[in-house]
């Protein structure tokens, strides 16, 4: 029994001390960081604006997207020698439906999402969202989600590709 306990401890530890240093090498690049370049492209409805900071050998994208009533998220990439250490998304996010949607549906999503990774086969996912109805203030779904606890998933390779597919499209559109 004592040696279960101890591989467990062992395990954990291990975990927490990949994500504690990932954690403090973002922050880090995030209290550093160097604004490069910013670029905005404003559509009909809604505008996106990419901001690139350079930290020593980290690099951070930030990617603010607003549509109308609907949508204003942000999306920050964290990259270090080419391998992305993490992504964090806050914001409203819209709800797409295949019909029209009824009143008492909700319209968007409030998220609030940490994805960290230790390798590009490794990694974890903390996240948290609320719906957002049309009688909602924002400012209270804000709150209301600010005290819910994250759900975590474990990730993996996979996770990671699909994060470096749309670290790379989000990139290059903004090129």
């Amino acid at each position: 029994m004592n040696k279960i306990l101890i591989i467990i401890f062992i395990v954990f530890g291990l975990q927490t001390d990949w994500l504690n240093e990932t954690k403090k090498s973002i922050s880090e690049t995030d209290k550093n960081a160097v604004l490069i370049d910013s670029k905005v492209v404003e559509e009909k409805e809604g505008k996106s604006t990419t901001t690139e900071y350079k930290a020593g050998e980290s690099k951070k994208i930030k990617v603010e997207f607003t549509h109308t009533e609907l949508m204003d998220i942000e999306l920050n990439f964290y990259e270090k020698n080419g391998f992305i250490l993490g992504e964090i998304i806050s914001g409203k996010d819209a709800l797409l439906y295949k019909r029209k949607r009824l009143e008492n549906e909700p319209y968007a999503t409030l998220v609030d999402s940490r994805t960290y990774f230790k390798t590009e086969t490794e990694g974890i996912n903390f996240i948290r969202k609320m719906n957002i109805y049309e009688t909602d203030e924002i400012e209270d779904v804000r709150k209301k989600l600010n005290k819910l606890e994250f759900e975590t998933k474990n990730l993996n390779g996979e996770d990671y590709i699909r994060l470096k597919e749309k670290f790379d499209r989000i990139t290059k559109s903004e090129k």
